[in-house]
């Protein structure tokens, strides 16, 4: 199952605004895990930054079946659900994108200051793909 072009289209107009997404993981006794991350969409594909100390890290390293909803404020009547899974990396390539995220959620005095911060931290980021988006838009 793939998106269609008018899906990444509709997805990447719903998104251009700096939400927040709800990231759902499958934790070692099969309840879902649940986290409010920043991201940025770039080449079909979501992006969210985080640490290998992180329960959404631990558990994707586990079970690579991701979900995560994004809704508008302040009353979720639109909302994207996207399903698919995780890639982890962990090298030099995240930087980039760790920028591009923190870019969309940081004004532009504090950037180096929090890029500096996150520098000091085990990071990776989790890619995914969506296989499936639902929208109510």
């Amino acid at each position: 199952m793939g998106l269609t072009p008018d899906d990444i289209s509709r997805l990447h107009v719903f998104l251009q605004p700096s939400l927040i997404a709800v990231v759902a993981t499958i934790g070692r006794d099969g309840v879902p895990q649940l986290t409010p991350n920043w991201y940025v969409l770039a080449d079909g594909k979501i992006s969210i930054s985080t640490t290998k100390e992180r329960f959404k890290y631990i558990n994707l390293s586990h079970d690579n079946r991701l979900s995560i909803c994004i809704y508008s404020e302040p009353q979720a009547e639109q909302y994207a659900t996207l399903r698919g899974r995780a890639e982890i990396s962990d090298d030099e390539s995240i930087w980039p994108i760790t920028r591009a995220i923190v870019e969309r959620y940081v004004s532009p005095s504090g950037i180096e200051e929090r890029m500096r911060k996150l520098h000091t931290e085990n990071r990776v980021i989790i890619n995914m793909k969506p296989d499936q988006v639902v929208f109510r838009t």
